[in-house]
């Protein structure tokens, strides 16, 4: 890659500079326009803030994207650098004074037409940059007789520690039981060292972190356990510091469907509040979590390396568990309201955690017997379709779940007022909304009657 030392000069666009790089590397245009369709391309380049003079460079994807565009391509300013950062450019990139341009990348992936590609920048405090200081980098992309769109971004330069988090995992093949060693990475990119840092990890329900004596563990409102450690040390510029062997973790029997075990790490010094809601306690353990020094301080921190958060992401545990659902037996003359309650248990002894997509679990359907009326809606259930969509099905009642996670042992019921207008419809049900994150290992009780005589 090559730097680009900024200076006052205008940007040159030079289209026949382009022309000759994109040859040279292979580059193929997207899918051919029609004449009256010259298609779109689209880039972003998010803000950015590096570290002073001194810390390690920061390199952050500029993302092109395409569609039926000939020669897609970013051309980016960088006069509005001069005096607060440097960039550098891949090798199949076209530099003219303080312009750049970049052709789609040669390992852009087509999905169905549309060509997405990332162009790695690499941002370096420039010798001399003030803390504080701001620049703006204009880039512009475009395609052969396309919609030119000029977006900007801004560069910031800070002095002082600048903590991040370098996991970023995706494990497939983990079985309950297994006990896994989830990786602990941290790397200071700012150009001052940092003392003592907070690492805040949290594990979803299920999961079982092993112990240390520098860490306080609690319970959040989804069953998730956070433990929040305090890690003794000096993390110097670009120096990547790991828990050897990493963290211990044991999949329980709890454990069902995808886990996304999250950690975020902040200097001691500067830390947020604690999180909210957490009764947070000490556990008896024989070992302190401690960071150590891997390797050589880092020049340049990678582009997959974004933040102070990381996450290891466990896909599809298979663990066991079975709904049942719960209905009901009443008697009454026509005429008369009586009370049916209605839903699901969870045998366990595995938990369903929504917690990743953001939805709720355990939630069910409920159809009354024929012959009854609904006086009244209950709270948290709603006539599911309406009268146009429904022809001759039976009137069915859709009940939220009680929340992300349904633990084990537990039931969610709803009680419904019920008229009896006749004795001799057929009787009711109550089943699941669905089977998430699979169906349970008993699908022969997940429906259930509900009779009125």
């Amino acid at each position: 890659m090559r730097s680009v030392h900024v200076t006052r000069g205008r940007l040159l666009r030079g289209l026949s500079a382009l022309v000759v790089a994109t040859t040279a590397v292979g580059v193929v245009a997207g899918p051919a326009a029609a004449a009256d369709d010259p298609g779109w391309v689209s880039g972003w380049l998010g803000d950015l803030t590096v570290g002073g003079p001194g810390a390690p460079a920061r390199t952050v994807p500029l993302t092109l994207t395409s569609t039926g565009a000939t020669q897609p391509r970013v051309t980016i300013d960088l006069a509005g650098l001069a005096g607060v950062a440097t960039a550098s450019f891949p090798d199949w990139c076209v530099t003219e004074a303080t312009s750049v341009t970049c052709p789609m990348p040669p390992n852009a992936v087509d999905d169905f037409g549309t060509l997405t590609g990332t162009v790695p920048v690499v941002f370096r405090a420039a010798p001399g940059a003030a803390d504080g200081v701001t620049g703006t980098l204009d880039y512009t992309a475009f395609g052969e007789q396309t919609e030119a769109y000029t977006q900007q971004a801004t560069i910031t330069v800070r002095s002082g520690p600048d903590l991040l988090d370098m996991v970023d995992e995706y494990v497939s093949g983990v079985e309950v039981g297994d006990t896994r060693p989830v990786p602990v990475a941290v790397v200071n990119a700012g150009d001052q060292p940092t003392v003592d840092l907070r690492l805040t990890m949290r594990f979803p329900v299920g999961l079982v972190p092993a112990s240390y004596r520098n860490c306080r563990y609690g319970t959040d409102q989804v069953l998730a356990t956070v433990a929040v450690c305090t890690v003794r040390g000096t993390f110097a510029p670009g120096q990547r510091h790991e828990l050897r062997g990493g963290l211990a973790t044991t999949v329980g029997p709890a454990t069902l469907g995808d886990k996304r075990i999250t950690q975020i790490v902040e200097p001691l010094a500067s830390a947020g509040p604690l999180p909210s809601g957490v009764k947070l306690a000490r556990r008896e353990a024989d070992q302190a979590l401690r960071l150590r020094a891997v390797g050589r301080p880092l020049g340049v921190i990678p582009v997959e390396v974004t933040g102070a958060g990381g996450q290891t992401y466990l896909r599809n545990l298979q663990g066991a568990f079975d709904i049942v659902a719960e209905g009901a037996t009443v008697t009454g003359a026509v005429g008369d309201t009586v009370r049916v309650t209605v839903g699901l248990r969870n045998e366990g002894p595995g938990v369903p955690d929504a917690t990743n997509s953001g939805d709720g679990v355990g939630a069910f359907l409920f159809v009354p017997p024929a012959g009854t009326t609904v006086l009244a809606n209950p709270s948290g259930c709603w006539l599911n379709g309406d009268d146009e969509t429904a022809g001759d099905a039976p009137t069915t009642w859709y009940c939220n779940g009680p929340g992300a996670v349904f633990p084990a042992g537990t039931s969610h019921t709803v009680t419904f007022d019920l008229r009896i207008d006749s004795l001799t419809g057929a009787a009711g049900e109550v089943q699941p909304y669905g089977r998430y994150p699979r169906v349970d290992d008993d699908p022969s009780n997940d429906i259930a009657p509900v009779t009125v005589s």
